[in-house]
């Protein structure tokens, strides 16, 4: 089994947000982590998506290098 990376800003350009899709690589996938580079404050807002996914998969706000080596460096075994 394997980790997803998601790396996107979850929104739908008011397209179907294919929750099932996303929901099925979540059941196949031992962990699934999204990353997403906007600010947690803008999820939810216009064609966000992000709440939906969020409740599907782990989702992350990652702007930064300096997040990104966070957030690696609580997510993986070193």
């Amino acid at each position: 089994r394997t980790t997803v990376f998601v790396l996107g800003d979850a929104r739908t350009n008011q397209s179907d947000p294919n929750l099932p899709a996303v929901r099925e690589i979540a059941r196949r996938a031992r962990r699934v982590y999204w990353l997403n580079p906007e600010p947690t404050g803008q999820w939810g807002t216009g064609d966000s998506a992000a709440p939906a996914y969020a409740d599907l998969v782990e989702m992350h706000e990652c702007r930064t290098a300096r997040q990104l080596g966070g957030l690696v460096g609580r997510l993986l075994p070193v």
